[in-house]
């Protein structure tokens, strides 16, 4: 079956919760008293378990193979976001300090910045404005570009 990128990555997202969900029940039930029934069985949730990861890594694969004409997109929108969340730490502060010399006499030393405030915020928009249009254009080949791949979760 076709499907997009788009629904591939909501698929794999889907699979990698089944797999967790999966593994809780075998992590809680494994070791029971003998007088109290098991609420799921062990071996047949591990061989849905190694089913979901194959096709998981299946899955995986084929996104990341059509995702190979995306890869600078994908790249530059982490680098963008890591430099937005880098900036919202960057000090602004331009007021003064002042330290005691003696009992009666400051020394006041005035905080000079490299970027104002609003330099930063300029810096900001900038980088959110390319983030946006990268996200538009990812969606659009999320949307567009489309792999083969059959789940297993019954859809």
């Amino acid at each position: 079956m076709k499907i997009t990128l788009a629904q591939a990555l909501k698929e794999k997202n889907r699979l990698a919760g089944e797999i967790a969900r999966a593994w809780t029940f075998i992590q809680t039930e494994n070791s029971k008293r003998e007088d109290i029934r098991r609420v799921v069985d062990g071996e047949e949730t591990y061989k849905k378990i190694k089913l979901y990861t194959e096709k998981l890594i299946e899955l995986k694969t084929k996104i990341g193979v059509a995702n190979a004409d995306n890869m600078e997109r994908i790249y530059r929108m982490e680098e963008y976001k890591s430099a937005l969340a880098r900036l919202d730490n960057v000090n602004t502060d331009e007021t003064s300090v002042f330290q005691k010399l003696t009992e009666s006499t400051y020394k006041e030393y005035k905080r000079k910045v490299v970027f104002t405030a609003s330099q930063i915020l300029e810096m900001r928009e900038q980088l959110q404005r390319e983030c946006n249009r990268l996200q538009d254009e990812m969606d659009i080949f999320n949307a567009t570009t489309k792999i083969d791949f059959e789940t297993p979760l019954g859809r």
